[in-house]
């Protein structure tokens, strides 16, 4: 921002009561010395620099500031606020990752939205991003339903809706399982032909494959979320025999001892000495686990694609898991630095947690629906809604999801903001054809509400840099909703179309910040509609 980006790592917009106009916290360095780093940039934009406590204050000359932002937005369109600092690398982010023969639930739309955002961050900070899916289409979880299904299923069920029949028929046998834990032995069973090549099986699997990814392409394409690379599980169960042979060769995996009565052994790998758990790559019976999969799947990743960093979007309670997948990876002497885990808190309803095992869901279907049933039809609103509701507040944070906060239009939400937009793309159309460039320096007043939210506008960029650095696209909810809470203040106090002076700030200050909402939404992954 305006060169300040050179000379600190964090640039601040101070609380209210703060005589400021930007606040730089300075407590690893001298605020004096970093204060006349500023001066020493000899900016006109900048009134007064002035140190108080550990933060230098900087106070904007507003006839210079005026012209030269508001000139930007006009130029840079729907790129305002990207910047370069990634160009020439690569990332590639894995998300969404659902499992066939169940529908994506209201669960999956945080991880979606999580992991599109960031996607669309990465980009917007010069990055080249490989976007990649994982389906779980393989293992014991899809063998039960196959169990199911032969012995419960039901075409006409199947033909009219193929994925929540398969879900039920999951629900099911998940249950019965319980009191009969003979149907766990043939649904091993059933997988061992499955994985030796039965035909009648892997047309079954195959089916229920197609059907769930042509289910998810519909949600996909709702989200507006496409992918580089869609392999599943099953892609890779090819290369997990090579990675199980090279972590034995190279001493990060080891035999164990056979079970009493057993032939085989099992391959683990110790973590002892990093204070992490010892997991299995292989059972004694030869069954590979996911421990097995995930390293042959990083493997694979790092061979075909060069990237800095592979980023996994995945929820928390994976943490520990992915640790010893990352640290193992390293072991065996592959770039552990490059592995990354953007965890996030899980999503709840009506106090419970969502699972299929149990049937506690709402399909993400059928809440895309009613959303937009809610919104009176405006798909962009409701499917903002959910987006954003998954987005305001820190991936860190379980959330509770709330059809009233979603909806809600008082604030902290996406049709809140998605209003402002409409309104401000309203005084444009009645205005008509914009003046030309602002005379620089502005040669009339800059009031305090233009003022205010010429400071947010020129404050953009720098929110898009923090919540790429931080992998944190709740920064961008939280910017914006500030922004449409100042451009209704704006909106209220000041006569925009009046012929008086000021009108071509005033105009161009709206038609900044339409462009400034619809950017942050893009980011966000949400669109903005033409109407509310």
């Amino acid at each position: 921002m305006f060169g300040l980006e050179k000379i600190a790592s964090k640039i601040e917009i101070p609380p209210e009561g703060i005589d400021a106009d930007l606040a730089i916290p300075s407590f690893r360095e001298s605020p004096e010395a970093v204060a006349e780093k500023i001066r020493a940039l000899k900016s006109p934009l900048f009134k007064e620099v002035v140190v108080k406590g550990r933060y230098v204050n900087i106070s904007f000359n507003y006839a210079e500031l005026a012209p030269l932002v508001l000139a930007d937005v006009a130029e840079k369109k729907g790129e305002y606020g990207w910047n370069a600092c990634g160009a020439g690398k690569a990332v590639m982010i894995e998300y969404s990752a659902p499992n066939i023969a169940k529908p994506m639930h209201m669960g999956h739309a945080r991880n979606n939205a999580i992991g599109h955002a960031l996607v669309n961050l990465y980009r917007a900070n010069g990055y080249r991003v490989i976007t990649t899916n994982h389906y779980g289409d393989w293992g014991m979880s899809l063998a039960k339903i196959m169990l199911a299904y032969g012995r419960w299923g039901d075409r006409a069920a199947f033909d009219k809706d193929p994925v929540r029949h398969l879900l039920d028929l999951y629900v099911r046998v998940t249950k019965e399982s319980a009191d009969n834990p003979e149907l766990e032995d043939e649904a091993r069973a059933l997988f061992r032909k499955l994985e030796a090549g039965d035909a009648e099986l892997h047309a079954m699997w195959q089916e229920f494959r197609d059907v769930s990814v042509a289910n998810f392409e519909r949600m996909y394409g709702l989200l507006g979320i496409s992918f580089d690379i869609d392999n599943g599980e099953s892609f890779y169960t090819e290369f997990i025999p090579a990675a199980i042979r090279e972590a034995l060769l190279k001493g990060v995996a080891q035999y164990g001892e056979a079970a009493e009565g057993g032939e085989g052994r099992p391959i683990v790998v110790s973590l002892d000495a990093f204070k992490l758990p010892s997991f299995l790559l292989q059972k004694s019976d030869g069954a590979s686990l996911y421990g097995a999969r995930d390293i042959a799947v990083v493997k694979w990743r790092l061979e075909h694609y060069d990237v800095s960093k592979i980023i996994y979007v995945v929820g928390h309670e994976q943490e520990l898991y992915l640790k010893q997948i990352f640290k193992t990876m390293g072991l065996m002497g592959y770039p552990e630095e490059k592995l990354a885990h953007v965890s996030y808190g899980m999503v709840t309803q009506g106090g419970k947690k969502i699972s299929t095992r149990t049937g506690n869901i709402v399909f993400l279907e059928d809440g895309f629906e009613d959303a937009i049933a809610r919104a009176r039809g405006i798909r962009e609103v409701g499917v903002g809604a959910i987006i954003y509701n998954m987005l305001s507040m820190g991936r860190e944070h379980d959330i509770t999801f709330s059809w009233d906060a979603a909806m809600s239009v008082e604030g902290n939400s996406a049709p809140y903001i998605q209003y402002a937009y409409v309104r401000a793309k309203a005084i444009l159309e009645k205005a008509g054809a914009l003046a030309s460039p602002l005379l620089s320096p502005y040669p009339h007043e800059v009031g305090a509400r233009e003022a205010a939210l010429l400071k947010l506008i020129a404050h953009f960029p720098e929110a898009v840099r923090q919540a790429h650095a931080l992998n944190a696209p709740h920064l961008i909810a939280t910017f914006l909703n500030a922004f449409a809470q100042e451009f209704n203040r704006f909106y209220a106090s000041v006569p925009v179309l009046e012929e008086s002076e000021g009108r071509d700030l005033r105009l161009a200050l709206v038609a900044a910040s339409a462009q400034v909402i619809e950017n942050g939404l893009w980011l966000l992954g949400i669109a903005v509609p033409e109407r509310m």
